[in-house]
């Protein structure tokens, strides 16, 4: 009976927490409004979860490791957020054929689990994360594509800001997308696609 009042009280906690991660976002959010939504004591919140930080990822985890997952089917297993992993020598032909595949299983993920999938692009501090591992991973495509010789500080300034664009859109869209299914496949689909034509471009003919 114990540990089914716990279990009830664990859960509780998880349905306050994304109620308050979705109303204030991860950094307005509190431990004592969300023992208030979970009904019981800021004290005996904190025998369930030790901080907010704590519940966020109890809550995304699960999210993070399907759309990791995605990814990974993208590189053939050879690119992964979790591990930071880039054994990867970028062919933007191949990348471009897959990623209507990545596109479809983004958009899958996002319907299995859209309040999850909502806090993870929207208020998780783990956006940030991901904001940084895309601005490496574009890092590399650009290096291995392009040789930019002494600008390599430039570099990671233009990664990043591909990568805050791209992520930033990626948000856009599945905060504002279309509720049909298949119409919001059409424009993350479209959207990826723009992205690798951009990364097709030859840079160098800007900064020669």
């Amino acid at each position: 009976m114990a540990q089914v009042l716990k279990d009830e009280a664990r859960l509780a906690i998880i349905e306050a927490a994304k109620q308050e991660f979705l109303e204030k976002g991860y950094k307005g959010a509190s431990m004592r409004s969300i023992a208030s939504k979970a009904h019981m004591t800021v004290g005996n919140l904190y025998r369930y979860y030790k901080n907010k930080e704590d519940i966020n990822l109890s809550i995304v985890a699960p999210t993070f490791k399907e759309i990791d997952q995605a990814l990974k089917s993208l590189t053939s297993n050879d690119v992964s957020m979790e591990t930071r992993m880039f054994n990867l020598k970028p062919d933007v032909n191949q990348l471009r054929n897959k990623l209507d595949d990545f596109a479809d299983k983004l958009v899958e993920i996002y319907f299995r689990h859209k309040t999850e999938f909502n806090i993870l692009m929207l208020h998780s501090r783990l956006n940030e994360e991901m904001t940084q591992f895309f601005a490496e991973l574009i890092n590399l495509m650009i290096s291995e594509s392009f040789v930019l010789e002494g600008l390599n500080k430039d570099r990671d300034i233009l990664s990043k800001a591909y990568a805050e664009s791209l992520f930033s859109g990626l948000q856009v869209l599945f905060k504002n997308g279309d509720s049909d299914k298949s119409v919001l496949k059409v424009l993350v689909k479209t959207y990826l696609h723009s992205y690798v034509y951009m990364l097709d471009t030859d840079i160098r003919k800007f900064v020669q």
